[in-house]
């Protein structure tokens, strides 16, 4: 079993779909939150950024041990992800691109054996690399929808608050 073309060709491009997003917003569209108890766009791109991590250690466990096991990741308890959201949305995105580079790396290296490999993930269960590779583009995907939700929110403000006052520049 090798990574099905399709899911390699998202794994690779899914991701630069953040830029095209935020590319029109402010500083402050990016980093206000819409509502208390949900993260901003700099959060979630932070989110994204943290979680390649997570998902590049899973991976090499899975490649050096015998069927791991791993807990749902949970960002409010892990520091990392608090010095993430710290940096820069500039040096996030360099980052997130820096590093799918690497993992895309190491998946073009692996063969038929490894990609049948595994780990146990304490919800969903017993997943080989392929599986695990999806997984990840599924939780990044629900992600970036939630930043495609969040901008065109902004934007949408921005309209509505330029038709009520065409004198208003925003």
């Amino acid at each position: 079993m090798k990574i099905q073309a399709q899911t390699y060709n998202r794994f690779v491009n899914q991701h630069q779909l953040i830029k095209s997003y935020i590319d029109n917003l402010s500083p402050d569209a990016i980093n206000n939150k819409l509502s208390p108890e949900k993260r901003s766009i700099h959060e979630t791109v932070a989110f994204i950024c943290r979680y390649q991590y997570i998902f590049l250690d899973r991976l090499n466990r899975m490649l050096n041990e015998t069927t791991p096991s791993f807990k749902k990741y949970n960002a409010v308890a892990d520091e990392e992800y608090h010095a993430y959201a710290c940096r820069s949305t500039g040096a996030l995105l360099h980052e997130l691109y820096r590093v799918r580079d690497e993992i895309k790396i190491l998946i073009n290296q692996l063969d038929t054996h490894q990609c049948a490999r595994t780990g146990i993930h304490e919800k969903k269960g017993k997943m080989n690399v392929s599986e695990w590779l999806d997984f990840f583009l599924l939780q990044e995907s629900k992600h970036l929808y939630k930043i495609f939700k969040m901008a065109g929110s902004y934007l949408k403000t921005i309209e509505n608050n330029k038709s009520k006052n065409p004198l208003l520049k925003v």
